[in-house]
């Protein structure tokens, strides 16, 4: 991995308040470079401890008219937020509607870079095998009942950006990270099921992609710094070396979880999923709702046993995880783990708001 940036760039962080959105920040900073942090109108700050030449742009992607003075002076745009709450119509629409709207301010202004946080959420899971790499297949005609809503305004938004990009003439970098976690995010959907004091495992042999909130911050702050990362995508996977299991296991006894663990062959979970599909067609034509995670197509995406290969990272960039698994662990779980800079940041009034990050897979 490359330790020296060139000059020191200017750089727009949407998103920034979320889990990885604060460490992106953080490893920018750590570059040398410039940041404009931009936030929620009414996000409390003074805990983020950012350094004083943080400067924090509040601005509603959805629905502020001042966008375009967001990128004053910006060399790059960190695009990493999203809708994650409320309905899946309103996902979809502040997702794509916010970034669209915020790549109609860039293109009035001189920046013509962009790093843009995508999501694992983008591949046809159902015609993967054996690996899943960044010329895997991707989702063509997504179905809102078939995917989630978070999924499909992932899809539809990076589309959006790779389209809007392409007509202006800009360098784009697609990263994709795998689960996010860290202090904060500590339990991932992709484990399983809690019942209770049982922890459900669906193939408990299955690797995860993982990526400490910290590694993947740094491959964000890496594409940003150095010039062979434009025009590339590239999957953010630490290694996939973590099994479910292990991962259950260490996430129980450092959070003195009491439960056990119970390991269910992932054909069989998939069989039932199935199953209980079809019988919701039988018994409601076609018009029930099943919870997500009896849903296919949902459950394939989230657990089906894959291999996460970051050779294409380590390749281009020649880049590795600054953290180890190991290490992660005991940052993620340290009492009073604190990963900002001391300083506080100063805010700059600009009567704008915004819409939060994904933290994870599926996360960010």
């Amino acid at each position: 991995m490359s330790d020296v940036v060139g000059k020191p760039l200017k750089v727009l962080v949407t998103g920034a308040n979320g889990l990885l959105g604060r460490s992106v920040v953080t490893a920018l900073i750590d570059r040398g470079h410039r940041v404009r942090a931009m936030v929620r109108p009414a996000t409390d700050v003074s805990h983020l401890h950012w350094p004083n030449d943080v400067e924090i742009f509040r601005a509603d992607l959805r629905v502020s008219r001042e966008l375009q003075s967001a990128f004053e002076g910006i060399d790059v745009l960190v695009h990493l937020a999203a809708v994650v709450t409320g309905g899946e119509e309103a996902q979809l629409a502040g997702t794509v509607i916010g970034t669209e709207r915020l790549l109609d301010a860039m293109a009035r202004s001189q920046a013509r870079r962009i790093v843009f946080a995508g999501t694992f959420s983008v591949y046809d899971w159902s015609t993967i095998r054996r690996q899943l790499t960044e010329d895997s297949p991707l989702e063509q005609a997504p179905d809102l009942y078939e995917r989630d809503g978070y999924a499909i305004a992932k899809m539809w938004q990076e589309r959006v950006v790779r389209r809007m990009t392409q007509e202006s003439g800009w360098d784009l970098t697609v990263l994709r990270p795998g689960f996010i976690w860290g202090k904060g995010n500590e339990y991932l959907f992709g484990l399983g099921q809690r019942a209770g004091p049982l922890q459900l495992l669906f193939g408990a042999r299955r690797r995860l992609p993982l990526t400490y909130v910290e590694n993947c911050a740094d491959v964000f702050a890496e594409c940003v710094s150095i010039p062979a990362a434009a025009g590339q995508t590239f999957n953010v996977v630490d290694s996939d070396d973590v099994t479910v299991w292990r991962y259950a296991g260490q996430w129980m006894r450092r959070t003195g979880k009491r439960g056990v663990r119970i390991p269910v062959p992932y054909s069989l979970a998939t069989l039932a999923t199935r199953v209980a599909q079809r019988t919701s067609k039988l018994i409601f034509h076609g018009k029930g709702k099943l919870p997500s995670i009896l849903v296919p197509c949902r459950f394939e995406a989230r657990f089906k046993p894959l291999r996460f290969p970051n050779t294409k990272l380590r390749t281009v960039l020649g880049w590795k995880p600054k953290f180890s698994f190991e290490e992660a662990l005991e940052r993620t779980y340290e009492a009073g783990q604190c990963n900002q800079p001391a300083a506080m940041a100063t805010v700059v009034d600009s009567r704008t708001a915004f819409t939060p990050s994904p933290s994870g897979r599926g996360s960010g």
